[in-house]
């Protein structure tokens, strides 16, 4: 018994570690992976003489307002607060797996009386029992517990990674709200300045009615329109606040303005970027969860052997033994338990965790194609709204110098005011759509950092 102890407490028989390459093997049995074929963007292995992928293009959004932002919400955000509970009871669900390997020691203490002889006795007791973790059973139980808290620890990291994208968003929604309330009131102004000259054409002949007519309905639609982006921008800042923790009355200010662009998006993408991202950890970890949940399941199936010893002691008022220490109980003992019928239920337990290994691998692998596709769809996105702005302030040039030359006729008499203001409302609403662009550029540089793990500037 002792050399069988001894053997226990160095090694366990069929108990392996899950290396990086058995997970790597685990991941190559990947039905989904195996039809992906990856783009030759990705850098496959980066050289020494290699820089370090630069997160420049995404430090230039971050202002001293936004930071300040995040921080709030990391440290307040509801979820946030809430989902470290759970990594909290993961962490406590860990330890108590780790505690099987370790012997465990009860007291026990007991009485009783005999109503016809009139005797009693009383006993206490201090009882230990281990389980021998021969199989390495109680071992993968404890690794599958710390896989699962690591898992959740990437999990956390994820949920913090998307507020703070999320928090920026709501950022750059409400600057974008402020530019659309202002731009939308110069519109309004530039239709009533169409709106009084029409008036006066209409009372002289050279207007009829129906002119004045659909002008005086735009400008009470526009005016509506006016309120209802008001309230968005409304429900925008309490969007915000919520993100941050705070009571959702829509009074936060955000000052900042939208800056010029300079930093170009990488063309590149190192592959070690995705992989390190945490949705990705996290389901990493749950393959190597599963690894060790079928090792204890395959361990579950062969005999246990655990050790007792209890040690205490016996009173009774029976002649000769009238102290309780006078009477010692010591007891040293060992047993042998194994299953020999169970209707199947731990061999179709083996095979239901082989299953969900199969399961986290095929999640683990979709992650990695659905972290693709998001930078791909960024970078798309991004594309598209740099040729679209390009168009668009060629617009605006060209209205703009239209708007000159206007203002120049009239001067000479070839042209009038209703003209030039109806040119300067197209200007309003063209600049109203450079608005839209470059906040879907910002919102699309945050989606494209996010999808990239969101692992360059520590505040995320």
């Amino acid at each position: 018994m002792g050399a069988l102890l001894l053997f226990n407490l160095t090694s366990c028989i069929g108990y392996k570690n899950a290396t990086p390459e058995k997970i790597e093997e685990l991941k190559n049995t990947s039905a989904i992976k195996a039809n992906v074929e990856i783009s030759d963007k990705w850098i496959q292995e980066q050289g020494q003489n290699q820089p370090a992928f630069s997160y420049a293009w995404m430090n230039e959004l971050l202002t001293p307002e936004l930071e300040a932002l995040i921080k709030e919400g990391l440290a307040h955000n509801a979820d946030i607060i809430i989902s470290k509970e759970k990594l909290n009871q993961v962490e406590l669900a860990m330890d108590i797996a780790g505690s099987s390997l370790y012997p465990s020691v009860n007291a026990l203490a007991n009485t009783g009386n005999n109503l016809v002889s009139g005797s009693h006795i009383g006993k206490l007791q201090l009882k230990a029992n281990w389980e021998l973790d021969l199989w390495g059973k109680n071992k993968s139980a404890e690794m599958a517990s710390v896989s699962q808290y690591f898992s959740a620890t990437f999990q956390q990291k994820m949920l913090e990674q998307s507020i703070g994208g999320m928090i920026a968003k709501a950022y750059y929604l409400n600057i974008a709200g402020q530019y659309q309330e202002q731009k939308i009131s110069e519109y309004i102004r530039k239709t009533e300045d169409l709106k009084r000259i029409l008036t006066v054409q209409n009372k002289v002949g050279t207007a009829n009615a129906i002119d004045l007519s659909n002008i005086e309905s735009e400008s009470i639609l526009l005016s509506s329109y006016l309120e209802k982006i008001k309230n968005a921008n409304s429900q925008s800042r309490r969007s915000l606040e919520m993100l941050c923790g705070k009571y959702p009355e829509g009074l936060i200010k955000v000052s900042a303005k939208f800056s010029a662009l300079q930093q170009d998006i990488p063309t590149n993408f190192p592959l070690n970027v995705l992989e390190k991202r945490a949705d990705i950890m996290a389901q990493q970890f749950q393959i190597e969860s599963s690894f060790y949940e079928i090792q204890e399941a395959k361990a579950a199936r062969l005999p246990a052997i655990n050790i007792s010893a209890a040690f205490g002691a016996a009173e009774t008022n029976v002649e000769g033994i009238s102290n309780l220490f006078s009477n010692p109980l010591i007891k040293v003992g060992g047993g042998l338990t194994t299953p020999i019928f169970n209707g199947g239920k731990l061999k179709k337990n083996v095979e239901v965790k082989t299953s969900q290994q199969k399961q986290a691998v095929e999640q683990y692998a979709k992650s990695v194609l659905l972290a693709f596709n998001e930078v791909e769809s960024a970078l798309a996105n991004l594309g598209s709204i740099d040729k679209q702005e390009v168009f668009q302030q060629r617009a605006i040039y060209s209205l703009e110098k239209n708007i000159d030359l206007t203002k120049k006729q009239i001067n000479v008499g070839s042209s009038n005011s209703f003209t030039l203001l109806q040119k300067q409302r197209d200007l309003v609403k063209r600049e109203m759509n450079t608005i839209d662009l470059h906040l879907q550029q910002r919102i699309e540089r945050i989606n494209l950092y996010m999808a990239l793990g969101a692992n360059g500037l520590a505040n995320f």
